[in-house]
């Protein structure tokens, strides 16, 4: 929001500092700048889930007040914002579309660019000026105003009250923190000579929008991934099983959603090798990990291991396939760097770092959209190079997350991120998910590029 002009992050302002003052959400903003930058994020994609835009675009609306508006300025004022979708390339092309007139892409065609959003999410996605807006239909949104309330605020149970409001107070919530506790790797390394060996960590998905579902008695609970934004993290989510109108705190979203699996793999150039998967208490059965890595990799031994730590998840992004794709991908590269991935999807993806960018030709079928696969494949690329470098969440001796804030989950800012060059294959076949592969090879030229070190993160 807008506090006498200048940008002030809402969720972290008491009332009692804005008493008097000017107050501005996107709605009161300038029509012109405002309908400018909504317009430029449709063109380029720049909002896939919009629960983060509508901040954003007050942001770069002040940044556009003060004059000069370039790459470095723009990344900058993005400081105090994450976007998990994006990879933030596309809403910094946005920004300066809309207030330096640098070059857009053309107007989208909505019912395309949903279809290829709905097919890259795995759920039902919309696309337009309404959801660069924030009105895309977020669960807590849909509930009956009067509706009771429950507040997820610890790893376990709810404090029932009138309002979130109330609920909160009689939870006493407090403020996340970081932890001084050092990322763990909990599952070691499989004995044996190999030619490749990685050990993973604990990473949080991260996603911006808490969990949220609400229900009509005997109803049918909304959906709490609705309008995607959590790369599958969401899809078995524990909130829904619940039939009031329900909601986590952020730091409950650490506590007890899922998280992606750890693992250790060491595999041989000739794709023979072991792959052992972490399981922990009260976790969803990882059998059908187990089996899709033996489909992509029918050479490797797959082992399950427990574990203490939070509960993992099955529906994450390319959850073990990714990381096994990529350590082959890794062991085919030639001198040029180039490491390639078919996913079990049928997307495909050749990506290399060069000159401090990463390269991405991928062919997912016929784009439907062009901007759109583009986008989702830049997300895809963020994801991967901050997992690979960066991402990581401590555990203390128990298993229990201490890392408690989206600060501290590691994710690289967009000051951070490199350029990402996409070429997109012309195609008339069935579309598929560009996403997957794109993910996994980007994780493999990351990894290589970082020495294919033993451990990811590489840089913490």
């Amino acid at each position: 929001m807008l506090v006498d002009g200048q940008p002030r992050v809402a969720c972290v302002t008491p009332v009692g500092r804005v008493a008097g003052r000017d107050v501005a959400t996107l709605d009161g903003l300038d029509p012109v700048v405002r309908d400018a930058l909504v317009e430029a994020f449709d063109r380029t994609a720049a909002s896939q889930c919009g629960f983060c835009t509508p901040g954003i675009v007050v942001r770069l609306a002040a940044l556009g007040r003060r004059g000069h508006v370039d790459d470095r300025a723009v990344r900058m004022a993005l400081a105090a914002h994450l976007c998990r979708c994006t990879g933030f390339q596309p809403i910094v092309e946005a920004a300066l579309g809309a207030l330096a007139g640098a070059p857009l892409p053309p107007p989208r065609d909505a019912t395309a660019a949903a279809a290829r959003a709905t097919l890259e999410s795995g759920t039902a996605q919309g696309a337009g000026p309404a959801v660069v807006r924030g009105l895309a239909p977020f669960a807590d949104d849909t509930a009956p105003s009067d509706a009771a309330v429950a507040l997820g605020a610890t790893r376990e149970g709810y404090v029932l009250a009138g309002s979130f409001s109330e609920a909160r107070a009689r939870a006493g919530v407090r403020q996340g923190r970081n932890s001084t506790v050092a990322l763990s790797h909990p599952v070691a390394v499989p004995s044996g000579a190999f030619d490749l060996v990685l050990q993973t960590t604990w990473v949080e998905p991260a996603y911006l929008e808490p969990d949220a579902s609400w229900c009509a008695p005997r109803g049918t609970p909304a959906s709490p991934s609705a309008n995607a934004g959590d790369f599958g993290a969401k899809a078995r989510s524990a909130i829904a099983q619940d039939v009031v109108r329900a909601r986590w705190t952020r730091e409950a979203v650490v506590l007890r959603g899922t998280k992606r699996p750890p693992l250790a793999l060491g595999l041989r150039a000739d794709g023979t090798g072991v792959v052992r998967l972490a399981r922990t208490p009260g976790s969803e059965p990882v059998d059908p990990l187990v089996e899709a890595v033996r489909r992509c990799a029918p050479a490797v031994v797959v082992e399950v291991v427990d574990v203490a730590g939070p509960r993992v998840g099955t529906t994450h992004r390319g959850a073990a396939v990714a990381e096994v794709l990529a350590a082959l991908a890794v062991l085919a590269a030639g001198a040029d760097g180039v490491c390639r991935v078919t996913a079990p999807s049928g997307g495909r993806a050749a990506v290399a770092v060069r000159d401090g960018a990463i390269s991405v030709e991928l062919d997912a079928g016929a784009p439907l959209c062009a901007a759109t696969v583009r986008s989702y494949a830049i997300g895809a690329v963020h994801q991967a190079y901050s997992m690979v470098t960066t991402e990581g969440i401590a555990v203390d001796r128990d298993g229990t997350p201490v890392d408690l804030t989206i600060r501290s989950f590691g994710v690289t800012p967009a000051r951070a991120v490199p350029p990402v060059e996409v070429a997109v294959a012309a195609s008339s076949t069935d579309p598929v998910p560009a996403g997957p592969a794109v993910f996994a090879a980007t994780l493999a030229a990351v990894w290589l590029a970082e020495g294919a070190g033993p451990r990811w993160p590489t840089r913490r």
